[in-house]
């Protein structure tokens, strides 16, 4: 994982994760998913590698569904549920459904790494035009942002809370 700059995550309380993955995570993942979407729309009309570019779009059109719907869920389910926890004292009868999310998230890294493979690994071809190139690099930024969300919530936010409850029990 990237390291991050001022903000120690291990240091941060459950809700304040949750934020932190909302501002610094989310909030980027929303704008990239809006520009390559765009660029996802210009890159139809491309004529270089259709067969492997319409594949790339069907993918994308479902990463961004699932993410959206991660998001979603996380803003208006999870997050103000660990909030509410938290604010009660009762973060360690949080019940979270940890191996739901796990789920979502291996379906979500899948998909992934098979626009990675499309994607030539984000090394970019010299055949390609540029909406192409500018779709692959802002998938490139989008990959990461996505996996390091992923990671805050795998093996940050859920191990604290999970710990949280077994201390309780």
């Amino acid at each position: 994982m990237m390291a991050s700059h001022l903000v120690e995550v291990n240091e941060l309380t459950p809700p304040q994760l949750c934020h932190y993955i909302e501002q610094k995570h989310y909030a980027p993942i929303r704008q990239s998913l809006e520009t390559l979407t765009e660029y996802s729309n210009l890159m139809q009309h491309s004529d270089v590698e259709p067969d492997k570019l319409s594949v790339g779009h069907m993918l994308f059109g479902r990463l961004k569904e699932e993410m959206e719907q991660v998001i979603r869920n996380d803003s208006m389910i999870l997050f103000p549920l660990i909030a509410q926890a938290d604010a009660k004292g009762r973060i360690r009868e949080a019940t979270i459904p940890a191996q739901m999310i796990r789920d979502k998230n291996k379906k979500i890294l899948s998909l992934l790494e098979k626009l990675r493979l499309i994607a030539n690994n984000f090394i970019l071809k010299p055949e390609w035009d540029t909406d192409t190139r500018m779709f692959f690099e802002e998938l490139f930024s989008l990959d990461q942002l996505i996996t390091q969300a992923i990671y805050l919530k795998e093996n940050v936010l859920l191990p604290r809370i999970q710990k949280a409850s077994e201390q309780a029990g």
